[in-house]
C-alpha cells in the first residue's frame, strides 16, 4: 500500500470513529434468524465477496481443524447465538493475538490468542456475543455504505495495513478485514450492550464481558518494553480501560454486582490442558515476554498442569537471555519435570543448558532421558552425536 493510500484509509478510520457513548437499552437485533440479502446490489456483492475469501479460508495453514477445540467454540457460539445458530460458521486460526471477527454472511474467525486469555467459557463467550451482535445488527453493511460514501472514487481502499493482521491479501479479504478494522465507536457501543443481553439469556456471566478487558488490561501494564502493540482487537476497539468501566457500570446496575466466589471452569482448563503447547508455543514466539509471563502466572492461579506452566516459564526465561535467566530455565525445567507430566523438550533443553556449563554427565542423563521419552525425536540425530561425543 501507498503511503498516500495509508493516510486515506487511517483518515476515513478516523472519520468514522465518534465518541464512545451509552446506547438506547432496548437494542434488539435487526435481521430475523436466516437472514440472506435479496435486493441491494451492495449487499449482494458484499456477501459474494465473503463467501469467496471464505473458500480460501478453509484451505488455509493457519487453519486449525482439532475437533475438541471446534466443537468447543461451536457450542459456545451456538448457545449465545440461540435461534441464529445456524447461520454462523467458526474458523480457529492460529494467530497468539487477541481476536475475534464475524463478516456479514457469518463466518466469524477466532484466533488462539484469545483462549490464552480467556479465565472462563463465560469471557470466551463475551467475545463471540459481541460479535455476533455485530452480524444481527447489520453493523458490516452500515460500515461499507459508510466508506463508499467518504471515499470520492467510490471504490475501495485495498487495506493491506489490516490485512497484514492476518487476512492475506486482496479484495476479498479487504471486505472480511471492515468487519474487524472500522466500526464506529457507537457500532461497538451497541454490539458490547447488545452482547451483554445475550450472554445473559444463554446463561453465562454477564460480569465476563468487562472482566475479559480488565486481563487486557493487566497484560499491556505486564509489558516489559511499552511499545509492544496490543493484538488487533485491541487495538481496533474502543479503549479498554474505558470499555471496562462502561460495560461493568452497565452490568453491574442491570444485573448486580459479581458474586464473590468464581466456580473454577473445568471445560476450559481441559482445553487448555489438552492444547497448551500448541497454544503457548505461539504465544512464546512473539517474544513479548511480559505479556507472557503475565498469562503464565494466570494459567498456575487458573489450575493449568504445573508441569507445563513451568516449562513454559523455562522457555521464557532460556529464550529471553537475560543475565541470571539461564539459572531461572534450568530451575523451571527441573520443577516441570518433578511434576511428572513434563513435555519431552524439557529433557533435551536441561541437556543443551548444562552442555553450556559444561556439565556433560548432566547432559548425557537429560539427553538420554528425552531419548526415551520420544524415540522418534526429529533431533534424534544431533543428540545421538552430543551423547556419542
Amino acid at each position: 500500500m501507498s503511503q498516500v493510500r495509508r493516510v486515506v484509509l487511517l483518515t476515513v478510520l478516523l472519520v468514522c470513529w465518534p465518541a464512545y457513548s451509552a446506547t438506547d437499552e432496548t437494542l434488539d437485533h435487526r435481521i430475523p434468524p436466516g437472514y440472506e440479502p435479496v435486493q441491494a446490489e451492495d449487499e449482494l456483492g458484499l456477501w459474494m465477496e465473503m463467501h469467496e475469501y471464505e473458500q480460501r479460508l478453509r484451505n488455509s495453514a493457519l487453519l486449525i481443524r482439532d475437533p475438541d477445540l471446534n466443537d468447543y467454540l461451536q457450542e459456545i457460539l451456538c448457545k449465545v447465538a440461540a435461534a441464529y445458530c445456524g447461520d454462523f460458521r467458526v474458523y480457529l486460526i492460529r494467530n497468539p493475538d487477541f481476536n475475534a471477527s464475524m463478516t456479514a454472511t457469518g463466518m466469524m474467525q477466532i484466533w488462539t490468542g484469545l483462549i490464552v486469555r480467556a479465565n472462563s467459557t463465560d469471557e470466551i463467550a463475551a467475545v463471540i456475543g459481541h460479535e455476533i451482535s455485530h452480524y444481527t445488527l447489520l453493523h458490516s453493511l452500515e460500515t461499507l455504505r459508510a466508506l463508499k460514501k467518504r471515499l470520492a472514487t467510490g471504490t475501495f481502499v485495498d487495506i493491506a495495513l489490516i490485512l497484514a493482521t492476518g487476512y492475506g491479501t486482496g479484495l476479498g479479504q479487504t471486505m472480511a478485514a471492515l468487519s474487524v478494522m472500522s466500526f464506529s465507536r457507537e457500532q461497538e457501543t451497541e454490539a458490547d450492550l447488545l452482547g451483554v443481553r445475550l450472554l445473559a439469556e444463554a446463561a453465562y456471566n454477564p460480569h465476563a464481558s468487562y472482566g475479559i478487558w480488565e486481563k487486557i488490561i493487566a497484560e499491556e501494564e505486564a509489558a516489559e518494553v511499552k511499545r509492544d502493540k496490543p493484538g488487533a482487537f485491541s487495538k481496533t476497539h474502543p479503549d479498554a480501560r474505558l470499555r471496562a468501566a462502561y460495560l461493568k457500570d452497565v452490568v453491574t446496575a442491570r444485573h448486580g454486582p459479581p458474586d464473590a466466589e468464581q466456580t473454577p471452569d473445568g471445560r476450559l482448563l481441559g482445553i487448555l490442558n489438552n492444547n497448551y503447547m500448541l497454544l503457548m508455543e505461539d504465544q512464546l514466539d512473539t517474544n513479548r515476554f511480559g505479556r507472557t509471563k503475565e498469562l503464565l502466572e494466570r494459567h498456575a492461579a487458573l489450575g493449568v498442569e504445573p508441569s507445563l506452566v513451568r516449562f513454559f516459564y523455562g522457555e521464557m526465561f532460556r529464550q529471553r537471555g537475560k543475565e541470571g535467566d539461564r539459572d531461572l530455565a534450568r530451575s523451571a525445567y527441573l520443577h516441570s519435570i518433578e511434576g511428572g507430566k513434563a513435555p519431552a523438550a524439557a529433557y533435551s533443553n536441561l541437556g543443551y543448558l548444562y552442555i553450556k556449563d559444561g556439565d556433560t554427565d548432566s547432559a548425557r542423563t537429560y539427553f538420554a532421558k528425552y531419548l526415551e521419552i520420544d524415540p522418534d525425536a526429529s533431533d534424534r540425530e544431533m543428540i545421538e552425536f552430543y551423547l556419542e561425543d
